[in-house]
């Protein structure tokens, strides 16, 4: 198909088309189709194949031009395309069309495009990897924390509430301002009297109660609240308790270490303790440098992103966020309440920067000669489904239906690249302890610079 094409370059992320196509072009796309129509065709008085091309022209012209427009835009756009070869993204915008018989088609066509970009200098980076050491108190503190996780709530009946322990209510809030429809309700909640992660309304009011007892009182929610369906809020509650607990936690001894586990005494728990900090330690180091690693790449770019990359992103982001609040036990209303036109646009230049941080990276891989093989894709399988608990073959069926194979290659493909620069770099491991803020340095020979990046993750509190 011989075109006449203008290219026009509106961003660096974003081109412009004018487009025509020969009158020649367009005057048999027309006679194709109105010969489709003719061998179709049941007009009464006229026999099968035989209606007169003149008839079908009256009759069907708006049809058959849809037709041809449908038929040749498409097919132009490719070949214009493909000549100036533009690395389209997302679908293009067509305006200016114009079409007749025995005139070209011309139209007009903006899209977004993948930046072009030259890579940079991604060898030789100074970078500082810094390990947490794990200090005898830190073994004791997580030790303390598996016996608490241990520890029996026990019914308290011989005297009222106090700081520690756990009372058991049935909450109805209702909304003082600003005023809504429906009361806030949630049946036994359990809340630590005392615990700096309470508001202080509930700490005052549920403490000295006993079961059957019945608290009434105001909580006026500051506007940074954690939780954005109540900041800001002022709520009536009435609290009726159900029940008052003590927690009660298990001796630590050789016993309490064999039931934990396959451990003979409390030193061998003690020593997988330490082992599991000082691996934990390092994978939060490794992290930090991979972290690190992007940041610095990254100064040395700020070409535009297609927003048709950075939307989904954006979305999935938001997904994401949505999901952790869920988890973390915020109520769907609350959820639904959230401005998130004004979320997205807080996670949009987020997203911009994954995008960046993709295409940069894919290039750093073209450049290491990066490959992923279809066996380290099936290895990757393996380890996410060991890590959800669904059978590999599930998995990968999953995975295949949704178009999300793909995705794990890339995802492999970026850390390849990214363990490439971290290999050209200068790399010193600084040890510190984060109680004393002691330092021990080591030499870049000493490092290592493989494990994972680890997702951050927040809280609500009541």
């Amino acid at each position: 198909m011989k075109l006449q094409v203008a290219v026009a370059d509106i961003s660096q992320c974003r081109k412009g088309l004018t487009v025509e196509v020969p009158v020649e072009e367009v005057n048999a796309a027309f006679e194709k189709t109105y010969g489709a129509y003719a061998r179709h065709l049941k007009i009464p008085g006229f026999r099968p194949g035989r209606v007169p091309r003149e008839l079908i022209k009256q009759r069907f012209a708006k049809e058959a031009e849809e037709e041809v427009v449908q038929s040749l835009v498409p097919e132009a756009l490719q070949a214009a395309v493909a000549e100036h070869m533009l690395r389209v993204v997302g679908e293009p915008q067509i305006d200016a069309l114009s079409i007749g018989q025995g005139e070209p088609l011309k139209f007009s066509a903006t899209f977004e495009v993948m930046p072009e970009f030259e890579l940079k200098e991604y060898k030789g980076l100074k970078l500082t990897k810094r390990v947490a050491t794990v200090a005898d108190e830190d073994v004791e503190h997580a030790l303390d924390h598996l016996r608490q996780s241990a520890a029996e709530f026990v019914p308290v009946e011989d005297r009222p509430s106090r700081d520690g322990d756990f009372v058991s209510v049935n909450l109805v809030g209702k909304y003082v301002e600003p005023p809504e429809e429906e009361d806030l309700k949630s049946d036994d909640v359990q809340v630590e009297v005392g615990a700096n992660n309470v508001q202080p309304e509930f700490n005052d009011n549920l403490r000295d109660v006993k079961a059957g007892d019945v608290r009434e009182f105001r909580v006026k929610y500051p506007e940074d609240f954690s939780s954005e369906g109540l900041a800001g809020k002022t709520l009536d509650f009435t609290a009726t308790v159900v029940a008052v607990r003590e927690k009660e936690a298990p001796e630590l001894d050789d016993e309490f270490a064999r039931d934990f586990g396959d451990y003979e005494n409390l030193q061998q728990l003690r020593d997988r303790i330490r082992e599991n900090l000082t691996a934990s330690a390092e994978a939060r180091a490794d992290s930090g440098l991979r972290e690190e690693v992007v940041k610095r790449v990254l100064e040395d770019y700020d070409f535009e992103v297609p927003s048709a990359l950075v939307e989904p992103q954006a979305a999935d982001r938001a997904r994401e966020f949505a999901y952790l609040l869920m988890r973390n036990g915020v109520p769907p209303q609350t959820i639904k309440e959230i401005d998130w036109e004004g979320r997205m646009n807080e996670f949009r230049p987020l997203a911009a920067r994954d995008v960046r941080s993709a295409l940069v990276f894919d290039k750093i891989g073209e450049a290491e000669n990066v490959e992923v093989s279809r066996w380290e894709v099936e290895a990757e399988i393996e380890r996410m489904a060991s890590m959800s608990g669904e059978p590999a073959d599930q998995l990968k069926a999953r995975l295949t239906k949704d178009d999300s194979l793909s995705s794990i290659e890339h995802r492999l493909r970026h850390q390849r690249a990214l363990e490439a620069v971290i290999k050209h770099a200068e790399v010193t491991v600084e040890e510190f302890n984060e109680d004393r803020n002691e330092h021990h340095t080591q030499s870049p020979e000493q490092t290592e610079s493989e494990g994972e990046v680890q997702s951050e993750s927040k809280s609500q509190a009541l």
